[in-house]
């Protein structure tokens, strides 16, 4: 059975969570790696709440770690996956690609908007600059919609005016913005120490 999400890490059942794994593989075991990630990832999409994986590679298994980054839409969600009996399946079919044990890192709120940093194990940015980056992304992103959505839903109640414009804003900040405002400004999120 998959480790129980830390206690300090626990959310409300439904917030998204995202983990990372990280794992060292057995140089000239890439293909084979390749092919459990391919494999883990279709078996992570039949998951209730999976939202998506990301996986980065490193420049050769001797040079450093793979790291997977699943997202689900909720901790009871993630904490069935890797409780779920085909996980554990899929995890021992990577036992013999492995050269080390694997990690796991668990991600809440908004520390699962940033981009994950080159470095498998490094902390998320430091809450002022999540709140700072998260501003300055969002109040533009916001005004914008509701100049551009004025003309269509402007004499609707103010409440469902807000509903309409968060709905919009939300996935656009979470798929589309973040990715690209997290990559851009990498060097002073995850400054090099």
């Amino acid at each position: 059975m998959a480790p129980a999400l830390a206690a300090s890490r626990r959310v409300g059942d439904d917030e998204p969570v995202t983990t990372e794994v990280t794992r060292r593989i057995k140089p000239g075991h890439e293909a084979a790696y390749e092919a459990f990630l391919e494999g883990i990832g279709a078996a992570a999409r039949q998951s209730p709440g999976f939202l998506g994986v990301e996986i980065f590679r490193p420049p050769s298994a001797a040079a450093g770690d793979y790291r997977i980054v699943y997202r689900f839409d909720s901790r009871a969600n993630l904490q069935r996956w890797l409780d779920s009996p085909v996980h554990a399946e899929w995890l021992a079919r990577a036992e013999p690609h492995a050269a080390a044990p694997m990690q796991e890192r668990f991600l809440t709120g908004l520390e699962s908007w940033f981009t994950l940093p080159v470095q498998p194990g490094a902390p998320p940015p430091p809450p002022y600059k999540m709140a700072v980056l998260t501003w300055a992304t969002i109040f533009p992103l916001i005004t914008a919609i509701v100049i551009a959505t004025a003309p269509l839903i402007g004499g609707l109640p103010v409440v469902l005016r807000l509903a309409i414009t968060t709905l919009i804003a939300v996935p656009v900040m979470t798929w589309v913005v973040m990715p690209r405002v997290t990559r851009l400004l990498r060097g002073w999120l995850y400054p090099r120490r």
